[in-house]
């Protein structure tokens, strides 16, 4: 063989490799007619991630566990083998101006799949056919099932054994009380899919090899940002002024609490519910302040241009001339219950 040749073939050897690896993760775009929140129905999981309708599976035994960021899939082989996969999935956004300004929405699905050791998935399938967990009702038909907790998420199980079919919804099952039927059954089932999996570890693998440079969605509102080399470069040359920044964070915060809060000390009564991005120049003044609202809004609602007099107007007083803030920073002020509140938006 010639050494062109030999090249050659190296080439497409090390071209195919490369593809395997960049193809780690798969992608799929929203469809609105499937549904482009987050994950709320089973079609969802099984349009998205190409996995069979139970209803569909020729499986005698198939298990499907929906939970925040991953899919555990687990069945019977013929042969009386358990084998099964984990997908860990997360929404990729893309900034898109809307009419209330800018929003990260979500555009697709970024995905993987992992293989279930089969001795992993022999310890799960034996688990579940042993405690029939199969057999416990959804929440809503649980008595005195507590609904009220917020941002709290649910669980999902699904069940084919031989030809019928059963699933669970759980909402916010790890605040219920141990007290309530079933509540154990659930939770010892959520606890001990997750120990034997580990499925912490896995989906942190996960997240922490995702493309840089992007941002995502886990759960449809936690956002988290991957920074590109290049962010992460300046992100490390601007250490020292983070520092420094660090160590007056406290003293500037409570000190624009402290004087927003006597400024303005009927702040609870004045119909304000806007949120504001303040910056800071580098001597401590206020340079501008932004609130996520499209143009129009902001031209003719009354309340939010009364509140923005109002703000304005208390930091003509507001000075920070008892510190050097030496560079640009920022602040982000709310209105919650009875007083102005002021948090730092930096990542340190």
């Amino acid at each position: 063989m010639s050494l062109y040749k030999s090249l050659l073939i190296l080439f497409f050897v090390l071209l195919s490799n490369v593809g395997k690896s960049q193809s780690q993760f798969e992608r799929k775009d929203l469809n609105e007619n499937i549904g482009s929140t987050y994950l709320t129905e089973y079609k969802q999981a099984e349009y998205y991630f190409d996995l069979v309708p139970l209803e569909n599976s020729k499986y005698n035994f198939h298990f499907r566990y929906i939970k925040s960021g991953q899919i555990i899939d687990l069945h019977k082989e013929n042969n009386g083998d358990f084998s099964g996969q984990i997908v860990n999935f997360i929404q990729e956004t893309k900034e898109a101006k809307t009419e209330y300004g800018y929003n990260a929405e979500p555009i697709n699905y970024v995905f993987n799949k992992v293989k279930i050791a089969d001795t992993c998935a022999t310890k799960i399938g034996q688990y579940i056919l042993k405690e029939k967990t199969n057999k416990i009702p959804t929440d809503s038909l649980i008595p005195k099932w507590n609904f009220n907790w917020l941002d709290c998420g649910a669980i999902k199980f699904k069940y084919k054994l031989k030809d019928k079919i059963s699933s669970g919804t759980y909402t916010c099952p790890q605040n219920q009380n141990d007290s309530i039927k079933y509540v154990t059954n659930i939770k010892n089932l959520k606890d001990t899919v997750a120990n034997i999996l580990e499925l912490k570890a896995s989906f942190d693998d996960f997240t922490n090899k995702l493309p840089k440079g992007a941002s995502y969605k886990i759960d449809g509102w936690i956002t988290m940002y991957k920074l590109s080399e290049k962010q992460l470069e300046w992100h490390e040359k601007n250490k020292p002024m983070r520092d420094y920044l660090k160590t007056i964070k406290d003293i500037i915060d409570n000190y624009l609490e402290l004087e927003l809060n006597r400024l303005i000390p009927n702040s609870a009564d004045l119909d304000c519910f806007d949120d504001y991005r303040l910056t800071f120049n580098k001597n401590g003044r206020l340079k501008n302040m932004k609130v996520d609202m499209g143009f129009w809004e902001r031209m003719f609602d009354k309340d939010y241009q009364k509140c923005r007099r109002i703000l304005k107007k208390a930091f003509r007083e507001i000075r920070i001339d008892f510190i050097d803030p030496k560079y640009m920073f920022y602040r982000d002020l709310s209105f919650g219950g009875k007083e102005i509140h002021i948090t730092d938006p930096t990542l340190y």
